[in-house]
């Protein structure tokens, strides 16, 4: 790979961010709400099954 096409794919990629940060918008405080429920609800839900998988584990152990 050569310096100018490692140059142009950087070019590239930095127009392409740049069109994402032109398009994107601060959230209204009804959607952060929304996604902050659902972001404390998704690690909540990761963390319970990573508990009950401990647990269980742990029984396994202890009956093995």
């Amino acid at each position: 790979m050569e310096l100018s096409d490692i140059s142009g794919y950087v070019r590239g990629t930095l127009k392409s961010w740049e069109r994402v940060i032109k398009l994107s918008r601060k959230p209204r405080r009804q959607e952060f709400i929304a996604i902050t429920k659902v972001t404390g609800l998704g690690t909540i839900i990761v963390g319970f099954m990573g508990f009950t998988i401990r647990m269980i584990v742990q029984m396994i152990t202890r009956i093995a």
